[in-house]
């Protein structure tokens, strides 16, 4: 028995150092891989020593956003280090273009290699925009872009048709198909738990709550979401079009078309794109990487080149820097507007309204860039945020809104009274409207055996999500909804000097695309946010002759740098997202991973007065 209980001891003994050896190794990476991103962040920005000459590769494992996953480059050290593959990385649209702009008179960088493999993508005003740096790129420094792939997603190929070649491998595909649209709708599901929502809206402003009253898209809002769609779909084919050189029709043909094309390639969809003048050369592998060593040179058993994540490390910080004197200040509403402060996913109101302070008080900002990519959220924070901007032009100084991918409903009550608006063309934008939505479990409660009782001073004290809301509160709220929608409307009335009757005609909801808001008097120009700044400029320096002094030439843009909790708060955060993503993936629940991607802001309707500026209609275009 005595040695029985010997070899347990020893046993036991084994498994506690293995799993104390297992943690303890975890912990060295993660202090290598902190002391790396500790060591990039102080490095000397310049092209790296050691790299001569040759292509920057644009290699892309992840997806476009306004906003850089601020834990991006020690996660990719931290996976680098233990070969795991986890989600996509967010990227920032600004800091590749930031890299593509010092390329161009960089002399070590002979070419862009655009490698798209991994691309997830992004809206497509921001692969526009990326699009239209790699065209500036050429046209002023001579140098090729060529796109390489194995595959081409519908996205990965917008992009890729900026390139000069298209190398496609002879087993691969270009998988276009045009645009589809969906939305999620929850009526049945609030049925079967029997949770009551309680809705409040304005006239024919409908569409909004559908996904909470329908199962299924209604006729009105098919009819407006056609209208951007097909228009969305039209500025895709012929920016292809231009950048290949090929008719409109070459980039989709109709179905008959496609399918007689397809069957003269055999079915072979390479070849097919091949013919379709979509690609410029098929090749193999071994070809592919023969083409770029003849191209930039060889470098042991790869082509010359830098990876973009390397080459980024050794840019400037485009943040805060209280050195430069003169400056426009960068805001980023990205994400759903929400009360308090900013996360991952959302942009929240005490977060963007501290920024907002910090430039209008900063004796060094001479103007303000208002990038907008949200598609509202809780109308509470959106007006908190917009006072705060009316203060920067009361100040003097003048405010332009770049949108992004989307600036609708919350997103274009922010941008409503600012001096200029620019969206890109295909920019979704208006749904000028404001809803009011409660839930009652009272009844999903009783199921379980929960009810709730008590007694209240008023009618107005008793609010509870277990009891359902009595007519007396649902009447007030109904005239705040009321009043929310008429001040929206006096907004955009005095921002875009338009008749309130005007701005009714083309609110209701609607959402437009760039393109159409500009004929609608929603926008000011069309263009990226390179426009919004020239723009800006040119506000700074009519108020500066005015004063009778000298203009100012080229500010340098300073993004306003995030405040929060630190390095550890952040690391919270994205452990937090971890888990609940892997808990959806260990328990087999695609529906709840699709869901939080197609409803991010549902767990933060936080607004006190239950009244929201949120484009539910806008959503998920593939």
């Amino acid at each position: 028995m005595k040695t029985f209980f010997k070899k347990l001891y020893q046993i036991f003994r084994c498994i506690r150092e293995m799993v104390i050896n297992f943690f303890f190794i975890l912990f060295v990476i993660f202090c290598l891989a902190l002391f790396s991103l500790i060591s990039s962040e102080m490095a000397t920005p310049d092209t790296p020593q050691e790299f001569n000459s040759g292509a920057l590769t644009l290699h892309l494992d992840g997806y476009l956003a306004d906003n850089a996953d601020e834990l991006g480059k020690f996660r990719r050290l931290l996976q680098s280090e233990l070969g795991s593959k986890e989600q996509p990385f967010k990227i920032s649209t600004f800091d590749v273009v930031r890299a593509i702009k010092k390329a161009t008179n960089d002399k070590k960088i002979t070419g862009i290699v655009l490698d798209l493999q991994a691309f997830s993508g992004g809206d497509y005003p921001s692969l526009e925009y990326v699009g239209q740096m790699l065209k500036e790129f050429k046209a002023k420094s001579n140098k090729p872009v060529i796109a390489i792939g194995q595959y081409y997603s519908q996205k990965q190929y917008y992009l890729a048709s900026f390139a000069d070649k298209i190398y496609l491998n002879k087993a691969g595909s270009v998988d276009i198909h045009g645009l589809s649209y969906a939305n999620l709708y929850f009526k049945s599901l609030l049925d079967k738990i029997e949770a009551q929502p309680h809705i409040f809206r304005v006239g024919t402003y409908k569409s909004a709550v559908e996904p909470f009253i329908r199962d299924d898209m209604s006729e009105e809002a098919k009819q407006n979401a056609t209208l951007w769609l097909n228009g969305l779909w039209s500025n895709i084919q012929a920016k292809i079009a231009e950048n290949r050189q090929i008719k409109s029709e070459n980039v989709l043909p109709p179905f008959e078309d496609y399918l007689d094309k397809f069957k003269q390639a055999k079915g072979d969809q390479a070849i097919f794109a091949l013919n379709q003048k979509l690609v410029t050369k098929l090749v193999t592998e071994p070809q592919m990487l023969r083409l770029l060593q003849e191209q930039f040179g060889t470098d042991d058993q790869d082509y010359q080149h830098i990876d973009y994540f390397d080459y980024v490390n050794y840019l400037p910080s485009r943040f805060e820097n209280k050195a430069i004197k003169n400056n426009i200040a960068v805001i980023n509403v990205e994400g759903g507007i929400v009360m308090g402060e900013s996360d991952d996913s959302s942009a929240g109101s005490d977060t963007v309204v501290a920024q907002l302070r910090k430039a209008r008080i900063s004796k060094n900002v001479r103007g303000v860039i208002l990038r907008v990519n949200s598609p509202g959220g809780s109308a509470l924070a959106s007006e908190l945020i917009r006072q705060e901007i009316e203060a920067i032009q009361q100040a003097g100084k003048p405010v332009v809104t770049s949108m992004g991918g989307m600036a609708a409903s919350g997103g274009y009550w922010i941008s409503s009274t600012t001096d200029k608006i620019i969206a890109s063309p295909n920019t979704l934008t208006g749904s000028i409207g404001i809803f009011g939505l409660s839930m009652s479990f009272e009844k999903t409660a009783k199921h379980i055996g929960v009810t709730e009782d008590g007694i209240a001073t008023s009618q107005l004290a008793r609010q509870s999500p277990f009891k359902t809301l009595n007519k007396e509160q649902g009447k007030l709220i109904q005239l705040s909804i009321e009043n929310g929608y008429d001040h929206f409307l006096e907004l955009v009335s005095k921002g875009r000097k338009m008749s309130k009757e005007q701005v009714d005609h083309i609110a209701q909801g609607q959402v437009w695309l760039g393109e159409e808001a500009l004929k609608n008097g929603l926008v000011d120009k069309l263009g990226d946010f390179e426009t919004a700044y020239d723009e800006l400029m040119l506000l700074i320096n009519e108020k500066r002759v005015a004063k009778g002094k000298d203009k100012l030439d080229n500010l340098p843009a300073v993004w306003s740098l995030q405040e929060d909790s630190g390095f550890l708060g952040e690391f919270a955060r994205n452990f937090k997202m971890n888990i609940q993503l892997k808990l959806t993936q260990w328990l087999d629940i695609p529906f709840m991973e699709q869901l939080q991607q197609k409803a991010p802001i549902m767990p933060r309707l936080n607004d006190p007065k239950m009244s929201y500026l949120y484009c539910l209609n806008c959503g998920t275009v593939q």
